[in-house]
C-alpha cells in the first residue's frame, strides 16, 4: 500500500484527460501515470481528506455536490483504501446536509466514534451541528 499525500491525491484527482497529455509530462499527468500503472493500493487518511476537501471548496469554488461526489470517488474506488473509512462516511453525509466545512463534520464524527459525548468549539455555526455544542451558550 501507498499513501497519498494531499498535493498527490489533488493533482490525481483534476488530471486531464489522456487526450491532452503532449510531449512534456506535468506534476498531473505524472501522478496520473502513476496511479494507473501501479498494481498497489493507495491509502488516504482523513487529514489528506479534510485538507482536499477544503481546496476543492475554498480554493477551487466547487460546490457542495462536487466535493461529496470526490469524497463518495475515493470511498468507493477499489484501489483507495481510505483511513477511518467510517468517520470519513459519517462526515460526507453530515457535510452534505449541513452548512459547515468538511474537517468540521470529520472532527465531530471522529469524536463521537472515540466516546465523546459532544465536541465544545466557540464557532456559531458549527455549534449548532450534531454532535457539537458552542461553548459560547455555556455562560449564559
Amino acid at each position: 500500500m501507498i499513501g497519498l499525500d494531499t498535493n498527490v491525491l489533488l493533482r490525481w484527482l483534476i488530471a486531464p484527460d489522456e487526450g491532452d497529455i503532449g510531449s512534456n509530462k506535468s506534476e498531473m499527468e505524472l501522478v496520473s501515470e502513476i496511479i494507473r500503472s501501479a498494481d498497489s493500493e493507495f491509502f488516504v487518511n482523513p487529514i489528506v481528506i479534510a485538507e482536499t476537501t477544503w481546496i476543492l471548496e475554498q480554493k477551487l469554488k466547487l460546490g457542495r455536490h462536487v466535493v461529496c461526489e470526490v469524497v463518495d470517488r475515493l470511498l468507493y474506488s477499489v484501489n483507495i483504501a481510505v483511513g477511518d473509512a467510517e468517520a470519513v462516511r459519517g462526515a460526507r453525509e453530515v457535510y452534505e446536509a449541513a452548512n459547515i466545512g468538511f474537517a468540521d463534520c470529520l472532527i465531530g464524527r471522529m469524536n463521537m466514534q472515540s466516546g465523546c459525548s459532544c465536541t465544545l468549539t466557540f464557532d456559531k455555526k458549527t455549534g449548532r451541528s450534531v454532535g457539537y455544542r458552542n461553548i459560547s451558550d455555556e455562560r449564559r
